[in-house]
């Protein structure tokens, strides 16, 4: 009897820990996403620059998806 409330006491917290590692996971995502907003303002009205602008955002969307991803296969 006790041994199931314990299981269901660590299932229960799989989600929440879950949510918690994302959350951590993601303060870097969004310091990092809000230092190249000036650069994703600027960069485009240049031509030579327009492609690495383009860079950042996929690098940016690319760390996203990564984080996300790797939270649901645990």
């Amino acid at each position: 009897m006790a041994t199931a409330v314990w299981t269901s006491a660590v299932a229960g917290a799989g989600w929440a820990a879950r949510v918690l590692i994302v959350g951590l996971a993601l303060v870097p995502v969004v310091i990092v996403t809000l230092a190249c907003v000036p650069a994703l303002l600027v960069l485009p009205f240049s031509r030579r620059r327009s492609a690495h602008a383009t860079a950042i955002v996929r690098q940016l969307i690319a760390w996203t998806r990564g984080l996300l991803l790797t939270s649901r296969e645990r």
